[in-house]
């Protein structure tokens, strides 16, 4: 025998339907509820980039800083590392740091970006490799 619908089985399912739709905005801010931070990128740190120095080979930066995160066949001798943090379940504060390394004849001539300032060695030879 074929069971026959009826409404009130039709509208309990609608019912709870409803009130799952309406709880799914709650849920997303219940404290217990964990969200992993998403870290992208090639994490370097100020003393790493420090170390930087003209004249370094790609061999060198690359066990310095790690492997670049977008190495542009289209563009010879520049290197980005690019490294961001976005926090979704502490009060920590949003990373988000970029840096280029720029190579002439296999060697390192400048540096643009995080922690490169004017009194850091490679601060002129960005502005040099950039004009070219």
């Amino acid at each position: 025998m074929i069971p026959v619908y009826t409404r009130k089985p039709l509208l309990t399912v609608a019912a709870v339907a409803l009130l799952l739709a309406g709880c799914a905005q709650t849920v997303e801010r219940l404290p217990i509820l964990y969200k992993p931070e998403i870290r992208q990128g090639t994490l370097f740190t100020e003393s790493a980039v420090d170390q930087l120095e003209p004249g370094m080979t790609p061999r060198q930066v690359r066990f310095l800083l790690g492997p670049p995160t977008i190495e542009d066949p289209f563009t010879e001798g520049r290197w980005d590392y690019v490294y961001e943090v976005e926090p979704r379940s502490t009060d920590l504060e949003a990373v988000s740091r970029r840096l280029t390394v720029f190579f002439e004849n296999g060697q390192v001539a400048g540096a643009s970006g995080a922690f490169i300032d004017a009194g850091h060695p490679l601060f002129d030879g960005a502005d040099q490799a950039r004009a070219q």
